[in-house]
């Protein structure tokens, strides 16, 4: 006796099978989302340290001192701003200053993570929170793992009050996956440090050599001489 199959039984049975795949798929997928979830919950974040890089000046204003502090007759904005800047009064924004922050995650399991996003903010105490930008790392490979980050701190009269911070605050998301492009998942983290009497100096000495050594000095050496003072 012949069994005979229904001319649907075949595409029934596909179906079946790719509903097999697709669930063993989406089964291995959500292993791996939950394998890189349990790996960034033991991963902790710890701030190390902030240093200066450099200072941009914005070039209208650079542009504007150049210039305007050469021939005869000084431009009067020209003075105005570098004898306002002498006396710690900054009525525009000049350019802004760069700082390095380092940051270390330390992943206590044996696994690496992929980086596939990172948004940090870095608050200087109330004074002002700026966008964290990673500068290197795409990995968190077991253990101790260095990330180099940038921010660029506006150079108006906040920069005077950076030795007025007690506290520095670190707060972002970094969102990451088991392999390069796989399933991600999101992880907030919240990092709080008091500022030491030895982090105040270094602010202070950002202040004094880096912005009023550089800046100042050199463009009222430059206002004088035209005066001839």
């Amino acid at each position: 006796m012949k069994t005979k199959f229904s001319r649907f039984t075949f595409p029934v049975a596909l179906a079946g099978l790719f509903l097999v795949v697709l669930a063993a798929l989406n089964g291995c997928a959500f292993l791996q989302k939950l394998q890189a979830a349990k790996i960034i919950i033991q991963t902790k974040m710890e701030y190390k340290d902030l240093t200066y890089d450099s200072i941009e000046i914005d070039p209208p204003i650079m542009d504007l001192v150049q210039n305007g502090l050469k021939g005869f007759i000084p431009n009067p904005d020209a003075v105005k701003l570098v004898k306002d800047l002498s006396q710690g009064v900054i009525t525009t924004e000049l350019g802004h200053a760069n700082f390095d922050v380092f940051l270390n995650a330390h992943n206590k399991t044996q696994d690496t993570l992929w980086i596939n996003d990172l948004k940090i903010e870095f608050k200087f105490d109330t004074l002002i929170t700026l966008p964290l930008t990673l500068k290197d790392s795409l990995r968190l490979a077991p253990g101790d793992n260095d990330m180099h980050l940038n921010a660029a701190f506006p150079l108006d009269m906040r920069v005077f009050k950076l030795n007025e911070v007690r506290k520095y605050g670190i707060a972002g998301f970094i969102d990451v996956s088991l392999t390069a492009g796989g399933k991600s998942v999101s992880q907030d983290f919240s990092i709080t440090k008091e500022v030491t009497p030895e982090d105040v100096k270094k602010l202070e000495d950002i202040i004094r050599d880096k912005l009023l050594k550089m800046l100042v000095n050199d463009w009222i050496g430059k206002l004088g001489k035209l005066l001839n003072l």
